[in-house]
Formats: structure tokens, sequence, C-alpha cells
């Protein structure tokens, strides 16, 4: 692997995690996989889409714990050929597709019965319209699957400026009323609104530890500088990610979209 330390620090945010191949989970991780695949009804017969899919994770757990077919798309060729790997060495004898493509720009000639697009919403510059996207990619009674962050208390200026930097995005800062409002026009089968639990400085180092190992027995890296800096960076992400969960919480969702509904909202809701 020809990369030095310096190069290390100056790759982007998506370009570090992708050459890492760091398990980019939704909020709740595995906790958020299983209620989708039981509240959502997904099983041997559904069909996934994963949108903004980076190293795959939703995807593939689902299509472990289910037997679904998946395929998931991202715009990040790295993250893709990671997905594609992971794919090979996780859930080789599940039916799974990842492809390059711009989520504003993505077609497809096959509708899905669900759609998963977890936090990524904030990654896109409409959310409205990219929840209305997502639709035109659904069956009739199809499932929309998110887990959206929302602020639960202000989070400093420092903090936020500290995210945009670390992660090159400007984090959720808003609360959950305005956070919902892009799902609005779908039919809220399930919720769960779950708080988020800092980790201890031994399950930062423990986490870090197992994804740089990997990382470097996929990459073929043995030189100790080059360890130390991919090391050194994952745990500033982490770090940063732990402070902020102070600030946050997040929301399971399982949305439904039905032609005879949509775009109205017959519920009340509670």
């Amino acid at each position: 692997m020809k990369i030095t330390p310096s190069e290390i620090k100056k790759l982007s945010y998506v370009d570090f995690i992708s050459l890492i191949n760091q398990w980019n989970v939704p909020p709740g991780a595995y906790v958020t996989v299983s209620k989708w695949v039981n509240f959502g009804k997904v099983d041997e017969a559904s069909s996934l889409l994963e949108v903004a899919c980076t190293t795959g994770f939703s995807s593939r757990e689902m299509a472990v714990l289910s037997g679904c077919r998946a395929m998931g798309f991202d715009l990040s060729e790295n993250s893709v050929v990671a997905a594609r790997r992971n794919a090979e060495g996780y859930a080789p004898k599940n039916n799974l597709r990842y492809e390059q493509a711009n989520g504003l720009s993505f077609n497809s000639d096959e509708a899905f019965s669900h759609v998963v697009v977890g936090a990524s919403l904030g990654f896109f510059p409409s959310a409205e319209e990219m929840v209305e996207k997502c639709t035109s990619w659904l069956q009739d009674g199809g499932c929309l699957l998110a887990s959206p962050f929302y602020a639960v208390k202000s989070v400093p200026d420092e903090l936020v400026e500290k995210c945009r930097q670390v992660f090159g995005i400007t984090v959720t800062v808003r609360p959950y009323d305005e956070i919902m409002k892009p799902y609005r026009s779908l039919e809220l089968l399930y919720e769960d609104r779950c708080s988020l639990r800092k980790e201890s400085e031994e399950e930062l180092h423990y986490y870090c530890r197992s994804t740089i190992d990997k990382a470097c027995k996929e990459l073929g890296i043995e030189d100790g500088d080059l360890y130390s800096a991919m090391y050194d960076r994952l745990m500033e992400i982490k770090k940063t990610t732990n402070e902020l969960r102070e600030y946050q919480e997040y929301a399971v969702l399982v949305l439904r979209y039905r032609q005879s509904v949509y775009p109205d909202r017959y519920t009340e809701l509670f």
C-alpha cells in the first residue's frame, strides 16, 4: 500500500473511512437493523435498496438476517469497492449488488419492497426531495426505513465547527419535529425514539484497534507509523462522535408508501 502518514491526514472523511473499510453503521447498529427487519417485515421475498450505502453494512446485514435480495449505491467509488469486498467476505451466500451512483440522478427499472436511507438524508441538498425520489423506487405498499438523528438540546458552536472539520459536513442540530418533516407524506408504521450513550475509553480503543488491525490486514500494511496515523485519525473521529452523543437522540422509523394515500396523511400523530 503506497500511502504515507501525512497523506492519511489529508484524506477526506469519506475517502478515509473507505480506505480503512469502516463499517459505517446506522445509529443503533445491529439493533436498528434488527428492528427494520422485524417491524418492516423484511423476508426472503423482499427486495431492498440501500441509499448512500458507504461500505454496505445495513443492506448486507439485513440480507444475512432475512435472506432478502439487496443492492446499494454510493457516490464514492472507494466505498462501493469496500462494500463489494465486505459482501464477499461476510455474506458470500447472499444476493448482494453494489454500484457507484449519485442519489440525485439514480434510476432503477426495478421497484423495491424496501428502501433504506438510515441517517443519510442530511447529506442531500433537500431531504424532502430525496424522500420523494425514494418513493419512486418503492413498490406500492413498500417501506422506507430510516434512522435520523435529532438534537435534544443546543449543540455548542465550537462542537459544530469541530464536527465540520472532522466529518466535512454540518451535523444535525435541529429538533425532532423539524427532522420528521420530510417523512410526513408517508405512513408511520413503527417508531422507536432512542437515546445515545457515550462509549468508555476502553470501548473506543477496542473498536479502533479492531478496525485498524482489519484494515492493515486487508491492505497489507506493516508500517508502524502508518498504523499509528490511521489509528489516531479514527480515534479522533470516534471521540468527536462520542462528544456529540450528549446532544442528540435518534429515531428508528418504518414508513409505508401507498399510492392511494400519498402524499396526504389521515391519521393523527401521537
